[in-house]
């Protein structure tokens, strides 16, 4: 039976994401669409809480939805900052990010949300933080800052009684543990997630931690537990109705029914969960299923429908754009097609299956396309190409440590030395498979046993905690008795006290009186000085009681028509004193800021005088008093007399008017220039277009021209040396038959054959190494593994070997710096940089070569330099294509700098690029990512 290892992890992560929710509990949780119209409705705060509801809901599902109303949110809170709203926001945008597996973003959002959860002084929102850390840093494979980041969250959830955020603590260690290979401690997690969700009766994370549990019993082995838990946590989304959950829970259980051989229950489990995505639009899941259809059809040998599973699985990802757990699409139709004896297919579709593996979080399964490959060539009678493929697929297997495959793979190839008749390997191959399979064996046995003790433990201290639950229940009873006690004898004393309380009230409000009628006296003297400040800034001040409906003025201006007095609550009222074209603008103002939408409210408008003019005014004015349900009881504001600042304004437009004509002129002159260089430029276009294709022909033209010059050589002097001696042998079978051979001619036709035979071995023997040097020069030569490299011991080790008298290292790194990247890429870089300048850069016996290595910002940057004599610029700019070389004579290819881009950019994923010039060296500029070991 086997496990795929890597799924399993990445499906662990991928349900703690669907289950990590701060808000309310699925059941209760409104429709992404409800929600939408939610935010569009609200405003300000309450816009942002709605913002901070639907990402903490749909960032899996929704996720670019999420994403985009996260950045409305930030924008809203970036001109009203609220640290609470802040750091929850940025806490659940990081889960949408880690969603799309964007893991750098998630974690720059993440260190800013704990930074302002620190800030709002809300342990919820630190342990929520911390939280979202320790998942980012688990999959991250930071396992001390994820175990720091838990640890702080539990103890955070436990001081605080915050028994869900410990419930999720608990879960995502048990994550952590199962990644450390901690299968005990990862159950006993688990099971006290398990616990403390049933105890707070949320059935829709109990789901989850028995998704959770079988996908653990599944790397036990326990495969009794594993359709226990799992058929466990279908019964309670069942009772939710939560499609979403079926969806994930049938498509795991198919894959559990394929795993111990029960082909039917597969492929029922795997349709129903093709239903419910399709219910929810969920292509990236029904790409998936339809690749596991695929896999069960193709096992149950229904290669028809396994057929069309896996194209269905190919037309959907053709129309989704993102890279996804979802690639093993054309490993499945290699292996149909080698079931179905269709080799040319499934050769293709291998070859296809290779780089999509080759640098992803599932480099792993690159032993099943091995393994694949190895099937292949057995149809095809290559038996020798088949074990060299199988032994590179257990050499994958054991370095993953897929122990199932490495025990198939084993006991499949000793099966293949048996056939090509070597028992002695077959032996070797049939042993390792028996040992591998005893401790196999004997470790489920072992994780048997501890999973018996873990859940004994586990239900252990679950009885202790529930009869220290009892023992505080029967005290809390004997405090409320001594409570009640106390009580009656705090009865009599609130009685005495009220006594006293009465008469020290009296005394106060006497005191009071006299208080407010010193206040009287006061608020008069202010209100004189009111009264002689509106003289002196020529304003006029109104106070309107909306509920009486009576205004009133001081120091109204007499000129104007406007109503005073008792003139009721509607605006309309003054209508007839504002100009027509302005009262739609101020009654907009008004009514906007009596409905609370706006702070105050500041107008112009054109009030009718005494003399039936017209008269600019500018109006501010702000409610003062609102009753509980919101509505304005009151408003005040100011009149001024802004006449002569409006005749001002006239007289700027006016000016503006005369330089808005003269732009105008500036701009049609302006535009006719634009519409000849818009014209130049589509001119200039088409011709770098042409250019392009011509370099790209002549770039072909010496590809080809390369390829039959390097073959042509060797060929024409084996074909001619085979003619040669071809003729001779007829000539000698001539003579024997007329019996006419002499001594002579014996040895002659001896000289001929061994002089032919010497030419065709040297140059059929130079025609397959430059089939093996053409073949080197493919980036898909190299596999993509990322080694621990200490850069200074890597450098010194390079210099070391290639020490001469021709050169002389200047080397340049910093110590201590270790980072994971291909070192077997880089080391071919760097030696055929050499090679390159000791054959074209020195013309003398001896060269200086400078080598700078550094690491900044998660890239590694290389330069290497020589003091050569320089490349000309008609040659530097196709020094990286292929078969391109100045000393073909010499007997050079022309391959050794096209390897090295290949290198650099298809396996490195860098850049690279060289700056040189006659007689003044030459310099090579390398970057390439690599992470921290």
């Amino acid at each position: 039976m086997s496990e795929n290892t890597a799924d399993f992890k990445y499906l662990v992560c991928f349900v703690l994401c669907l289950t990590f929710s701060v808000a309310a509990v699925a059941q209760t949780s409104l429709s992404a669409e409800l929600m939408a119209e939610k935010i569009a409705s609200a405003e300000g705060s309450e816009k942002v809480e709605a913002i901070i509801d639907y990402v903490a809901q749909h960032f899996h599902f929704h996720t670019a939805e999420s994403l985009t109303y996260g950045q409305v949110g930030l924008s809203l809170l970036a001109d009203n900052p609220n640290d609470d709203q802040s750091a929850r926001l940025l806490s659940h945008l990081a889960r949408a990010h880690i969603s799309k597996r964007e893991l750098n973003q998630a974690k720059k959002l993440a260190e800013r949300a704990n930074i302002l959860a620190v800030q709002s002084r809300i342990e919820a929102n630190q342990i929520l933080a911390k939280l979202v850390s320790a998942d980012i840093a688990t999959r991250q494979q930071n396992v001390d800052i994820a175990e720091a980041d838990l640890v702080t969250a539990m103890q955070l959830a436990t001081n605080t009684g915050h028994d869900r955020y410990l419930a999720r603590a608990r879960q995502l260690s048990g994550v952590l543990n199962i990644r450390l290979m901690r299968f005990d401690d990862a159950l006993a997690d688990f099971l006290h997630s398990l616990n403390l969700y049933r105890k707070l009766q949320d059935n829709y994370r109990a789901s989850s931690i028995h998704q959770s549990l079988a996908s653990l019993y599944r790397r036990m082995n326990l495969y009794e537990k594993v359709l226990f838990h799992q058929n466990k946590a279908i019964q309670i989304a069942t009772e939710l109705n939560d499609e979403r959950k079926l969806a994930i829970y049938y498509s795991n259980m198919g894959t559990y029914f394929e795993e111990i051989d029960d082909f039917p229950n597969a492929i029922d489990m795997h349709l129903k969960s093709l239903a419910y995505k399709e219910a929810l639009g969920y292509s990236m899941g029904m790409i998936h299923t339809y690749n596991r259809l695929g896999s069960v059809y193709r096992l149950a040998e229904d290669y028809s429908n396994a057929e069309s599973s896996l194209m269905e699985a190919l037309n959907l990802k053709q129309a989704t754009n993102r890279f996804d757990t979802n690639i093993s699409t054309y490993l499945d139709l290699g292996r149909l097609y080698i079931d179905t004896g269709e080799l040319k297919k499934a050769e293709a579709y291998l070859n296809k299956s290779l780089p999509l593996y080759l640098g992803s979080p599932w480099e792993d399964r690159i032993a099943e396309i091995y393994q694949a490959f190895a099937q292949l060539s057995l149809q095809r009678g290559a038996t020798l190409q088949a074990i060299d493929e199988y032994l590179r697929a257990i050499e994958i297997a054991t370095e993953h440590q897929r122990d199932a495959l490495v025990m198939q793979y084993q006991r499949e190839l000793a099966q293949v030395y048996e056939q090509a008749g070597q028992p002695v390997q077959a032996v070797h191959y049939l042993n390792a498979y028996l040992s591998y399979q005893n401790e196999w064996e004997n470790r489920n046995n072992q994780y048997r046993l501890s999973a018996l003790s873990v859940e004994f433990d586990v239900e252990e201290k679950e009885r202790e905690i529930a009869e220290l639950v009892q023992e505080n229940r029967i005290k809390d009873l004997q405090i409320e008795k001594q409570a009640f006690q106390k009580g009656v004898v705090l009865i009599a004393l609130v009685l005495v006290f009220g006594t006293v309380f009465f008469l020290y009230f009296w005394y106060s409000k006497n005191k009071q009186l006299k208080i407010e009628q010193l206040a009287l006296k006061q608020v008069s003297s202010v209100k004189e000085r009111l009264s002689l400040a509106l003289w002196g800034s020529g304003d006029e001040l109104w106070d309107w009681d909306l509920a009486a409906g009576v205004i009133t003025r001081d120091n109204q201006q007499s000129n104007l028509q406007l109503p005073a007095a008792e003139i009721g609550s509607d605006l309309s009222v003054i209508k007839g004193s504002v100009h027509p074209e302005d009262y739609p603008e101020l009654e907009q103002a008004f009514n906007k800021h009596l409905e609370g939408e706006t702070e105050f409210y500041e107008v112009s408008y054109r009030v009718k005088t005494t003399q039936g003019n017209w008269l600019w005014v500018l109006d501010r004015g702000k409610v003062t008093t609102r009753h509980e349900s919101g509505t304005a009881v009151r408003a005040c504001g100011t009149i001024k007399d802004i006449s002569a600042l409006k005749r001002t304004e006239v007289a700027l437009a006016e000016l503006n008017k005369s330089l808005e004509e003269r732009v105008e002129e500036r701009t049609e002159r302006l535009k006719q220039s634009r519409d000849e260089l818009a014209n130049t430029l589509d001119t200039l276009t088409r011709t770098q277009s042409t250019l392009v294709e011509a370099q790209k022909m002549a770039s072909l033209g010496r590809l080809v021209s390369g390829v039959s010059h390097e073959l042509n050589t060797p060929l024409g002097t084996t074909v001619t040396a085979c003619s040669v001696l071809t003729q001779a042998l007829y000539g000698f079978k001539d003579k024997l038959a007329q019996s006419k051979l002499t001594l002579s001619d014996t040895q002659a036709f001896i000289d001929v054959s061994e002089s032919s035979a010497q030419l065709i071995e040297s140059n059929t023997t130079r025609a397959a190494q430059l089939v093996k040097r053409f073949k080197q020069a493919s980036a898909h030569e190299y596999t993509s593994n990322q080694d621990r490299v200490e850069l200074k011991a890597f450098l010194d080790a390079f210099v070391g070997c290639h020490v001469s008298k021709s050169v002389s290292f200047n080397v340049d790194c910093p110590a201590s710096v270790s980072v994971r990247f291909n070192k077997q890429a880089l080391e071919r870089v760097l030696e055929d940089l050499l090679m390159n300048t000791i054959q074209h850069g020195f013309d003398s016996s001896h060269g200086d070569v400078w080598i700078t290595l550094s690491y900044d910002e998660a890239q590694v940057k290389l330069s290497f330099k020589d003091a050569g004599k320089g490349i000309a610029d008609d040659t530097l700019a196709h020094i990286f294509e292929p078969f391109h070389t100045t000393t073909r004579h010499q007997g050079n290819v022309g391959l050794g700098l096209y390897m090295v881009f290949n290198l650099v950019t298809f396996v490195l994923n860098g850049e690279i690029k060289c700056i040189s010039a006659p007689d003044k060296g030459c310099l090579f500029e390398m970057v390439f990512p690599a992470d921290r070991a």
